[in-house]
């Protein structure tokens, strides 16, 4: 499956990356997978970006995404609904292909956009049937409960006229069929980011693809439990070429729980950094925190921190980009702390990472990260980190007191006393540490040197794929020899019992 023809030193020119869907305000896993992408094509390879996710516009989503830059180099978007719609397909014949009955009913709920229309019936909390129109308003594909107590939905294609082009008896192979014909059979490494599609393709076993997966997120919790969306994923791993983590703590901690099933392999995340950085910040007291705003980010502990700087006689100002739901309580919270005019809150924005430049400091204070990609972007643009020590990232990528602030998790005390320290610093002091922070960014962290990683951990994927490919042939041959041979005795058994032996 190799192809020493790539000069990037990647061993397969048909590069996927597998994810359920692009939100519209999309967070560092979309954003990692996308610049890998953008890498990948720059690199001479075939790259894809492939959802699944029922939403019928993926005609914006794809405009957004070109608008943004990040389908530059070649990266393609492909969402398997999409292509139903689009795509001309052969009919099956008529009569053991009938097309399937009109809804009883009017749907339960109704997206309507210009490039297609998706409709649902419910029973209960159960989806039972799903229509994906096309502009026109001819159905694409039909998903239906069989019967009411069936665990999966039979897909059905049909083309313009209502005639069946594909029948599956599940989504699952439905979503199988039609990733075998983008590929039309050619050699594939496919890196499936997201944990939603990793269920569904740690399934997909096929000769001409190498299969990785990339952990984003924490996978234990506090007490080193699997966490209940990955457990079914982590106790098979060995479905898996290959399985990908962030950061070495993560693969450790998974290797602890779970031993070491083979193929675990640390790829960092790569980061784009400024050309060039101030040997100041506009601002020594001003901070820029980039986060989704949501529990699991503990931004209201960030203000609580500031409060507590700003009691100190130091008036620090910051800047909060991002958005999420719990916008409106910590917007109340900042205030109940004397924090209005002193934390903005900018909203989403599509060039997050360059809001970074405007500030001296950034405060980490999640509950737990893959490996921060907004922590890595503003130590790339010398913004210097304040940060929990939290299961992962933080620890690998801070060096206390050379290139940012680690504390206890969750201690606000110790994170208050790490930034009135970083804001008080003489400027020369201070420009170091930014360097050393940009640096970080620079040489762990660059394209060059994740390029580099991810053609080594292809290369050692590819060769797990055909290994476990031999194994089951030989396996395959012993076990029909067996058969063979017990048919063979069992043949001369009975000849011996019908026959007379010579005397």
């Amino acid at each position: 499956m190799s192809d020493p023809s790539l000069p990037s030193g990647l061993p397969c020119r048909r590069q996927l990356a597998v994810t359920w869907g692009i939100p519209d305000r999309y967070g560092g896993m979309t954003a990692a997978l996308l610049h890998r992408s953008r890498l990948f094509a720059r690199a001479g390879a075939t790259a894809d970006v492939v959802t699944f996710e029922s939403r019928p516009d993926y005609d914006v989503v794809r405009a957004d995404l070109e608008e943004r830059g990040e389908l530059d180099d070649g990266v393609v978007l492909r969402n398997i609904y999409e292509d139903f719609r689009a795509a001309t397909r052969t009919a099956m014949p008529a009569p053991s292909r009938p097309s399937p009955a009109p809804a009883a009913r009017p749907p339960d709920d109704e997206i309507v956009t210009a490039a297609g229309t998706v409709r649902r019936w419910t029973t209960g909390d159960v989806l039972v049937r799903v229509e994906h129109l096309r502009a026109d308003g001819t159905l694409a594909v039909l998903e239906q409960l069989p019967r009411a107590d069936a665990s999966t939905r039979v897909v059905t294609a049909l083309d313009v006229h209502g005639r069946v082009t594909g029948r599956w008896e599940s989504l699952r192979r439905f979503r199988f069929a039609w990733l075998d014909e983008v590929l039309a059979g050619e050699p594939a490494v496919a890196v499936v980011d997201s944990k939603v599609a990793a269920h569904s393709l740690q399934h997909y076993r096929r000769a001409n693809v190498t299969l990785i997966h990339l952990v984003h997120g924490a996978h234990h919790d506090a007490a080193g439990r699997l966490t209940q969306s990955r457990r079914e994923l982590f106790e098979h791993l060995d479905r898996w070429d290959a399985v990908c983590f962030l950061t070495e703590r993560q693969r450790d901690t998974a290797i602890a729980a779970l031993g070491d099933t083979g193929g675990l392999h640390v790829v960092h995340n790569a980061v784009t950094v400024p050309d060039r950085m101030p040997l100041r910040p506009p601002d020594r007291l001003h901070g820029v925190i980039v986060s989704r705003l949501s529990r699991l980010k503990r931004l209201d502990q960030a203000l609580e921190v500031m409060a507590r700087v700003r009691a100190l006689g130091v008036p620090v100002t910051a800047e909060i980009v991002g958005d999420g739901p719990d916008r409106r309580r910590l917007e109340k919270e900042a205030a109940r702390l004397g924090l209005d005019g002193v934390v903005r809150f900018a909203g989403y924005t599509t060039n997050a990472a360059e809001r970074f430049a405007d500030g001296a400091w950034t405060l980490l204070t999640s509950r737990s990260e893959g490996e921060s990609l907004s922590l890595l972007e503003a130590m790339g643009a010398g913004c210097v980190p304040v940060a929990y020590d939290i299961p992962y990232g933080p620890a690998e990528l801070i060096r206390p007191g050379r290139t940012g602030h680690l504390v206890a998790d969750g201690d606000i005390a110790a994170a208050t006393a790490a930034l009135v320290e970083l804001c008080t610093l003489d400027d020369d002091a201070f420009a170091e540490l930014r360097r050393s922070a940009r640096r970080v960014a620079e040489e762990g962290h660059s394209d060059d040197a994740a390029l580099a990683r991810w053609a080594e951990v292809e290369r050692a994927a590819m060769r797990r794929h055909d290994d476990s490919r031999r194994r089951a042939r030989r396996s395959f041959v012993r076990r029909a020899v067996g058969r063979a041979v017990r048919v063979s005795r069992g043949a001369v058994r009975a000849l011996r019992g019908s026959t007379p032996h010579p005397r």
